[in-house]
């Protein structure tokens, strides 16, 4: 049970900061003067960059335990554990390909060396976020669930 609560903290936690950015932060940003929205984004992406793969991978890798036989999970929290694994490990493939890419050019951006798609390119790495940001709150239901049912 300790396991599955400090999962359950880990991907809550997780899940609070993604919505955080996804309705506050970059709404917010986008309101600003272009160069303090350029600088901004570029420091957040880059801090954030170093973070979330360490924060994804540990909250992914504690929803596989879950499934490992000795934490004696009843069969319906442990189906719903696994679902919640293979959503997040979906989440992480999809980060890969998605927004990390975006994200870290976008790391790189100051005010005088925008490119000329830089908006779509944000308004790309938005919607990819949201995406992400979703599934990772239906994991954390199928946790919740999971936690519910043991």
């Amino acid at each position: 049970m300790i396991l599955q609560l400090a999962t359950l903290l880990v991907l809550g936690l997780m899940c609070g900061s993604e919505l955080n950015v996804a309705l506050f932060g970059h709404p917010v940003l986008k309101r600003q003067p272009l160069e303090t929205h350029v600088l901004v984004r570029a420091s957040l992406a880059t801090l954030l960059g170093r973070v979330m793969p360490f924060w994804m991978a540990g909250s992914t890798i504690l929803c596989l335990l879950l499934l490992l036989p000795f934490v004696g999970l009843s069969k319906s929290a442990w189906h719903f554990a696994a679902i919640a694994a293979a959503i997040q490990v979906l989440a992480v493939v999809f980060s890969l390909l998605g927004p990390v890419p975006i994200n870290n050019r976008i790391s790189k951006w100051t005010p005088k060396s925008l490119p000329e798609d830089w908006s779509a390119q944000e308004h790309r790495w938005d919607t990819y976020h949201w995406i992400r940001t979703c599934g990772l709150i239906v994991a954390f239901a199928f946790l919740a669930l999971s936690v519910r049912a043991s």
